[in-house]
């Protein structure tokens, strides 16, 4: 079995201009509790992260972890920053790969 990383398989779905987004690796700040109990903190990941999101221009944001889609999604929405959010596994079940 190969394995291919998820960026590599929305790079070679027709239809997509994959942007890499800056600091991606950075942690946008739910983490579960940690939200909860580190509510500052977390708002000033969660800044840090959407802005990252707003520099690329991208009109869709997507992601393999749903905390993270949900925690995004809903500061961007409450931006009205017109940023939709998906799932890597929607995206790749809605679009033709070239990988197949």
């Amino acid at each position: 079995m190969l394995a291919m990383h998820p960026c590599d398989c929305c790079a070679r779905s027709k239809g997509i201009d994959l942007v890499e987004l800056p600091n991606a690796l950075e942690c946008c700040g739910f983490g579960g509790t940690f939200a909860i109990k580190n509510v500052d903190t977390s708002l000033a990941m969660l800044s840090d992260k959407m802005r990252c999101v707003l520099d690329t221009g991208a009109e869709v944001l997507c992601s393999a972890d749903t905390s993270c889609l949900m925690h995004i999604g809903g500061g961007l929405h409450r931006q009205r920053a017109g940023v939709a959010t998906v799932h890597l596994a929607e995206i790749l079940a809605h679009t033709e790969s070239e990988v197949a």
